[in-house]
């Protein structure tokens, strides 16, 4: 089946290319990605998707663009890096949450059809980005992704370079970068890719990219510590923009923030670019379980993805 954007779906103006960025669906296929992108209006998508059974669909040319980053620098910073990077997307379940001795996709803990089994899961050893257990992407992925990242190197002039420290988050230091990077290495709320370094050995050797140090790193994703005057703030800024939604979404959503932080959660999330008067809103995720987010939105009848947070029929 061929996968292709209507040109509506991105932006078709060429721009120069001087990275690649390698990032997972957290989805069930290409096919679902795909059909998700193409009913989102907001031109979100990245060049490539590489299915399960190691197809490579170019979704649109690589020297178009869509939004893949989901970044909150300056305007003209973010929209110069989105601009110049080429974007690989890997058919893949991400980070998988563990209850009752069984791993379960898309943060739905005891939900049966989305239960998954031990072999071919990843386990990292410790949590890394509030998930020990991870997808395992396919030997025949791993194997189109050296071969489309060798492609687009020498078709597009991308350099062979990698930041040295795989699965560091560098933020806004990497502005200027020009290589290859994981999605994870810009956002610290993100797990894509796989955090493997055999993973990436692989890549680095198959693409015969050279790591690269001197990197300035970014402050580490907040884990825990938050001070008093550091939450105040970040209720106040939460209020603003709550009281720019819809009343009643507003109000659940302040729900969500509430329940996040009860008891000994500690979990909060900055929100950003609300719909005036409307139903859905963006966040920044800064400290505690990640999972949270979505299993406690989900309860409280929201729809919420990694940055977003919607209220169906508020």
């Amino acid at each position: 089946m061929k996968l292709r954007l209507d040109t509506a779906q991105y932006f078709p103006l060429e721009a120069e290319k001087t990275g690649i960025c390698i990032h997972h669906t957290v989805g069930a296929s290409a096919e679902s990605t795909f059909d998700y992108w193409n009913r989102n209006d907001e031109k979100v998508g990245v060049a490539y998707l590489i299915d399960r059974d190691g197809t490579i669909h170019e979704v649109f040319p690589p020297r178009a663009w869509a939004f893949q980053f989901g970044l909150t620098w300056p305007d003209a910073a973010r929209i110069e890096f989105e601009k110049r990077f080429v974007g690989i997307e890997i058919a893949s379940e991400g980070g998988l949450v563990e209850a009752d001795g069984k791993l379960y996709a898309f943060e739905r803990a005891r939900v049966a059809a989305c239960e998954r089994p031990r072999e071919g899961a990843f386990d990292h050893g410790s949590v890394w980005r509030s998930f020990r257990w991870y997808d395992q992407y396919e030997a025949v992925q791993v194997d189109s992704l050296i071969s489309l990242i060798s492609h687009l190197c020498d078709s597009l002039g991308v350099p062979r370079k990698v930041p040295a420290r795989f699965l560091d988050y560098y933020g806004e230091s990497l502005k200027d970068f020009q290589g290859v990077i994981g999605h994870s290495m810009v956002r610290p709320d993100k797990t894509d890719p796989l955090p493997d370094v055999d993973f990436w050995e692989k890549v680095v050797a198959g693409c015969n990219l050279e790591p690269v140090g001197g990197i300035a790193e970014a402050a580490p994703a907040r884990s825990q510590g938050m001070t008093p005057a550091e939450i105040d703030t970040l209720f106040e800024s939460n209020v603003e923009v709550i009281l720019a939604m819809n009343t009643a979404a507003g109000s659940m959503v302040k729900g969500l923030i509430q329940e996040l932080c009860r008891g000994d959660r500690g979990t909060y999330i900055q929100l950003h670019d609300p719909r005036p008067d409307g139903h859905t809103v963006s966040f920044d995720f800064l400290q505690g379980d990640q999972s949270l987010v979505g299993r406690i939105g989900r309860a409280l009848g929201l729809t919420v993805t990694a940055d977003r947070i919607e209220v169906p029929g508020a």
